[in-house]
């Protein structure tokens, strides 16, 4: 798959929403807002997190089954396709402000060539969405399988481009330290299920308000996902503020979304208030999903 042929595979469906095809299957882009809560307690779209949706036949297949299905030397060329599809879709809504996370399969590109070419092809695509390069987050998500002095390089030239990075799964370890040290991200998730020991009690909540506040001082915008019920809103404010990302906020819609209307950009948007948005959740248009019992900081939507 060439450079020129990914490019070829995109098409511009009737909603105006960028599509691909490879192979017998079609692919989309569903996007997750990424909300901050205001000082008047409205919530605003601070980012967007870019989720491949892959069909064939009108049959939906979950991304690592279709990654399996791809061949190998293959799999970078596909992988930047998606990635170049969640940018010109996030660009199309014409937002001024809100960023987008995607998603990287870091280890596909080890070597200075392959790095240099999805750049290029980051380029082109931020370039035709006009997007700033600035307002992307390449999310270089922890793989036991992958070397860290084979990503810093990459992370490296992402930032020489422009572009900015994020990393997933912080829990606070030495390893999450040296990539929070060496990849210098802009964007950091939280492990789930290290969040949830935090939450408890007070020692642990003022724990995370310190972390939170030294991201902040370094330029990093830390993020709370999973947040599935309404105490965890005030849980995260309890932390100091981080961005939040879940279900009870907003489910991951197909491109164009319909959040240019619930969650308009500047100063004179109605107020969406976590209390109300929670409410209406159920009520946006959304991907169709099997129902799953609720529960505390889930991994829905991440």
């Amino acid at each position: 798959m060439s450079e020129r042929s990914i490019f070829s595979n995109l098409v511009r469906q009737p909603d105006g929403a960028f599509g691909a095809v490879y192979g017998s299957f079609f692919l989309q882009t569903a996007l997750q807002p990424i909300f901050r809560e205001g000082a008047d307690g409205r919530l605003q779209i601070a980012a967007f997190k870019g989720l491949i949706r892959a069909s064939a036949g009108n049959m939906p297949c979950s991304p690592a089954e279709f990654f399996e299905r791809v061949p190998e030397e293959e799999r970078m060329a596909v992988d930047g396709l998606c990635r170049s599809l969640h940018i010109l879709n996030t660009g199309a809504l014409g937002r001024r402000e809100a960023a987008l996370v995607i998603n990287f399969h870091a280890g596909l590109y080890t070597t200075p060539q392959a790095i240099r070419q999805e750049v290029e092809w980051l380029r082109l695509a931020a370039h035709e969405a006009g997007l700033p390069p600035a307002r992307i987050a390449c999310e270089i998500r922890e793989h036991p399988r992958d070397d860290l002095d084979t990503l810093v390089p990459f992370a490296a030239r992402l930032h020489d481009s422009g572009f900015a990075i994020a990393i997933d799964n912080y829990t606070g370890e030495d390893r999450d330290l040296e990539r929070l040290e060496r990849l210098k991200p802009q964007f950091v998730t939280f492990d789930t299920a290290w969040l949830r020991s935090f939450v408890e009690n007070s020692a642990g909540l003022a724990l995370l308000r310190v972390v939170i506040g030294q991201f902040a001082a370094k330029g990093i915008r830390a993020i709370v996902g999973g947040i599935e019920e309404p105490e965890m809103i005030a849980l995260c404010r309890d932390m100091g503020g981080p961005l939040m990302q879940g279900y009870l906020l907003a489910r991951p819609e197909p491109a164009p979304t319909s959040f240019n209307v619930t969650f308009p950009e500047g100063d004179d948007a109605p107020a969406q208030t976590p209390a109300a948005t929670a409410a209406t959740a159920g009520s946006v248009p959304a991907e169709s999903r099997a129902a799953r019992p609720v529960r505390q900081f889930g991994r829905r939507g991440i």
